[in-house]
């Protein structure tokens, strides 16, 4: 069991991997500058390099790969271009609601499933358990 767990963690590492440097590479390839958007288009050169050293965005995308991946599997998400915070405490911030939501629908979905599922099993094959079928269908793909 443990050999099949080590064998199956053993193969999620290159996904893992491939899945990192396509986020990279995603970002990356987004048109527009950040400095720029940042700063706005009246932004001195001294002003648009020296937050580009900041960022890290005058390193070679491989140095600035390293340090993403590097930063992933330390849990450090980086700092929100946007807000200029952790990523991380921003995230915590909005947990608590968003924990709150998990459990209110799947309380929910709980409430409605299971009388539906025993009168589907119930009515077997009929209209009943057919449109249950597919209300459980649109809510897996919801």
């Amino acid at each position: 069991m443990i050999r099949y767990a080590l064998r199956r963690l053993a193969q999620t590492l290159p996904l893992a991997l491939f899945v990192c440097a396509l986020v990279f590479s995603l970002i990356h390839l987004i048109p527009g500058d950040p400095v720029e958007i940042m700063l706005g288009d009246g932004a001195r050169p001294a002003e648009v390099e020296a937050l580009r050293r900041d960022l890290g965005l005058d390193r070679p995308l491989g140095v600035q790969f390293l340090d993403y991946f590097s930063g992933l599997l330390r849990l450090d998400l980086g700092t929100s271009l946007r807000f200029r915070q952790p990523v991380a405490r921003l995230l915590w911030q909005h947990y608590p609601a968003t924990l709150e939501l998990a459990v209110a629908s799947m309380a929910a979905a709980l409430l409605i499933a299971l009388p539906l599922g025993a009168l589907a099993a119930l009515h077997r094959d009929r209209a009943l358990d057919h449109g249950s079928r597919v209300l459980a269908l649109l809510g897996v793909s919801v």
